[in-house]
């Protein structure tokens, strides 16, 4: 179930028709759970709405699974492929690249599509059976923030440190997520990094 980094492709401005099967597939599916989350979109839906055939469906995804999995590991690349262009124009170093998340976050929450984390809800949707591989994404998702943050970290303050702030600047952000989607406040970012701010003083 995994993808190398240059098979993944940022869909979004993409039209239906112009896209081969695969990625025709994971367009649909992409804009499909992120409405309605995985649980609640069967494959004949995503044959549907695709407009491929079964056979070839099941050619690129043997499995629903499968397909879940693609998409994962699309919006694991894009989010933090977006991040890093993000931070690259940030000036100030290691603490202004941190702070500069939550900027990010407010652009993301201000997009008409945005309907929550499909990690965070991967916490609960992929836990037993023959989802437990799929656990394994939203793991890697949260350690890639873990990577992203204690980097930076590390270029300000002694590794005890890190071990301290870490979790708190990682609850802000998933905290942002949560209170964007459950009150659709976008402004919570904007909140959370001067909180993030005061958290870092003296870095």
């Amino acid at each position: 179930m995994k993808a190398e980094a240059s098979n993944l492709k940022d869909l979004r401005a993409d039209t239906i028709e112009s896209l081969k099967p695969r990625d025709r597939i994971l367009k649909t599916a992409s804009a499909l759970f992120n409405e309605y989350g995985v649980n609640n979109i069967g494959i004949d839906r995503l044959i549907a709405e695709s407009s491929v055939s079964k056979r070839t469906f099941y050619n690129h995804f043997p499995s629903k699974n499968e397909v879940i999995a693609a998409y994962l590991e699309s919006k694991d690349w894009l989010r933090f492929s977006e991040l890093d262009k993000h931070v690259s124009r940030v000036k100030g170093g290691a603490k202004a690249e941190i702070l500069a998340i939550f900027d990010f976050l407010e652009q993301w929450f201000s997009e008409d599509d945005f309907n929550g984390c499909a990690f965070a809800r991967g916490l609960n949707d992929f836990n037993q059976g023959d989802v437990k591989e799929l656990r394994g994404k939203v793991d890697l998702y949260f350690e890639h923030w873990g990577d992203f943050i204690k980097t930076r970290l590390k270029a300000l303050v002694e590794p005890d440190e890190v071990k301290i702030l870490f979790p708190q600047l990682l609850s802000l952000i998933t905290g942002s997520v949560i209170v964007a989607q459950g009150l659709g406040d976008v402004k919570v970012a904007a909140l959370n990094k001067r909180i993030a701010e005061s958290i870092l003083t003296g870095c």
